[in-house]
């Protein structure tokens, strides 16, 4: 006999460990189990039940917080303080740096490389002055100056440029302005030029045209620019031309476009953007792209991978050597989000009108999206396993220990676009040591391991088994799911007992901010939330320093008596 779908008594498919206790949504076949349909709706009546209760004084809370409560490593709100660091602007949790006109700084900037001679970006801020009464703000010509920085061969030196900043900053006049001038000064690249302005919604970035087309219809006239829903934008006497496309599957496609640009591009996906508009721009020359937008929620795939990716270049060995060039207005994770001096980090250009606007949305907007929007944090989740305190307690600039055995650890990230090498090494006192280096492409964590080899010798290397026919240099073991579970336990007890110390990297301050820990089937696991990238430094830390509190057996003793 069949039962019917909706039969109480019928099948269904159930968490081995329940979603609301930290189980994936997506769970694998060893953490699913067929139960009946009333069975199942009835645990999580439970779960829900349990759930309400935790939240009364006397009551047992759910099982992760038991977990974590026995183990006495309850986790705290995300406090991470961004520690000091080159091409880092700021001064700390207490306010923004700022510019000698009166600006802030951007907190996360990437460095101006040896490779650049000059900017466009005084002529772009003239010009829209000039011929279109744009008279920009200092941070808007700032982030102009950077973003159009070139070469000795007169060509710009960033492919990738990402500017993120708080809502109701002047992020469209800027796309408004760089539209524009490229648009116009196409001697500079010696071919016409086609600008791609995409949005999630279509209106978005006919909202940033709409000011320019009116402009060009009173210069060229009414044919030079188009408004309809199918082709819009703004095409010049001379055959330049700004286009308007929805993102979707189909942006930019059959086009050859010199410049893309991603309006509020923490709503585009990242799929968009590699098959779609990033294939335009292969024969152009010098073509830019831009990724502009304010701080997303974990969903946002496109802008987390490159924002992650500019940041671990931050913290490589060769940050020059980054194609990827961010300008980040945003609050530290430590900062008091109800402080006005906070409110400053996410608005370049404060004034009284801003602070009173900011006043009102304070009182009114939910916390976690005043944060995204306002203070333009990228806030993955409410609770978070690392402590403020903890990596405050646990930066120290001691050296890895000169002799002794160091623990290599290599991690990739779940896309196959980063690779991260890390080194633990027991000092004098017992403390774990660590430093952790990123990397794009196996050759250069071949590299990293080579030389890590030349300047100490002793190594005991682990790597995930993604590795095993892709690198070159030789390793010792091979660490998975089961490692990563009793990996996760020492690391949260290294540091609850401040045993930890790291160089406060930004690297790994932003891996492990991203990061959380989840049940597996194996135990609690540090892992990134769905839909996020960017823990690959963390558990390569994590496996690194795993191996090196191993405490050594030791050696067996034969004691022997002799007659006198």
């Amino acid at each position: 006999m069949t039962l019917p779908r909706n039969s109480a008594m019928g099948a269904s498919a159930e968490h081995k460990y329940p979603l609301a206790d930290g189980g994936d949504l997506l769970p694998s076949l060893e953490d699913s189990a067929l139960s009946h349909l009333k069975c199942n709706r009835e645990h999580g009546g439970r779960i829900g039940a349990r759930k309400s209760s935790a939240s009364q004084p006397g009551t047992k809370t759910n099982q992760r917080k038991q977990f974590l409560r026995e183990a006495q490593l309850t986790p705290a709100a995300p406090n991470l303080n961004p520690p000091k660091a080159p091409r880092m602007g700021g001064n700390g949790p207490t306010g923004p740096e700022y510019h000698q006109n009166g600006f802030a700084l951007p907190r996360l900037e990437t460095a101006r490389p040896s490779r650049v001679l000059g900017s466009y970006g005084e002529e772009a801020a003239d010009w829209c002055k000039e011929y279109m009464g744009l008279d920009l703000y200092g941070w808007q010509r700032y982030a102009l100056d950077r973003a159009l920085e070139y070469g000795e061969d007169g060509l710009l030196v960033w492919p990738l440029v990402i500017v993120t900043v708080g809502r109701q900053s002047g992020k469209s006049v800027l796309s408004r302005a760089v539209c524009m001038w490229r648009l116009h000064h196409a001697q500079h690249f010696g071919e016409p030029q086609t600008i791609l302005h995409v949005a999630n919604k279509r209106n978005t970035a006919m909202e940033v045209m709409r000011p320019a087309g009116l402009w060009a219809v009173n210069q060229y006239g009414k044919k030079a620019v188009k408004w309809g829903n199918t082709e819009a934008g703004i095409e010049t006497p001379e055959g330049n031309r700004w286009l308007i496309h929805a993102a979707n599957d189909n942006a930019g496609v059959g086009y050859s476009v010199s410049m893309a640009f991603l309006d509020e591009s923490w709503r585009i996906s990242k799929s968009t953007y590699m098959d779609a508009i990033a294939p335009t721009m292969a024969a152009k020359t010098s073509p830019q792209a831009w990724l502009v937008s304010t701080a997303g929620d974990s969903a946002s795939d496109l802008m987390q991978t490159y924002r992650q990716a500019a940041i671990d270049a931050m913290g490589s060995d060769d940050p020059a050597a980054s194609e990827i060039l961010i300008l980040e207005w945003s609050a530290p994770m430590d900062a008091d989000p109800e402080d006005p001096t906070t409110w400053k980090w996410g608005s370049p250009e404060w004034s009284d009108k801003r602070e009173n606007f900011l006043r009102q949305q304070w009182a009114n907007v939910e916390i976690s999206a005043f944060k995204r929007q306002y203070l333009n944090m990228w806030v993955a989740h409410a609770d978070h396993w690392l402590k403020d305190s903890w990596w405050a307690d646990t930066t120290s600039s001691d050296p890895l220990p000169t002799g002794g055995i160091w623990n290599i650890a290599v991690e990739s990230d779940f896309d196959g676009m980063g690779h991260a090498v890390a080194i633990a090494a027991s000092d004098d006192l017992g403390n774990i040591v660590v430093r952790v280096t990123t990397h794009r492409t196996m050759r250069e964590v071949d590299s990293q391991i080579a030389k890590i080899r030349r300047e100490h010798p002793s190594l005991y290397i682990l790597v995930t088994p993604g590795y095993v026919d892709r690198l070159k240099e030789r390793f010792d073991g091979l660490v998975g799911q089961r490692e990563a579970a009793a990996g996760t336990q020492n690391l949260l007890d290294l540091f609850d007992r401040k045993a930890i110390k790291h160089d406060g990297s930004q690297t790994l301050l932003e891996h492990f901010g991203s990061s959380t820990i989840s049940r597996r089937q194996q135990g609690w696991v540090l892992s990134a939330p769905m839909g996020r990238n960017g823990v690959y430094a963390a558990r390569a830390v994590m496996f690194a320093a795993a191996q090196a509190s191993k405490t050594p057996r030791p050696m067996a003793m034969v004691r022997s008596r002799r007659r006198a």
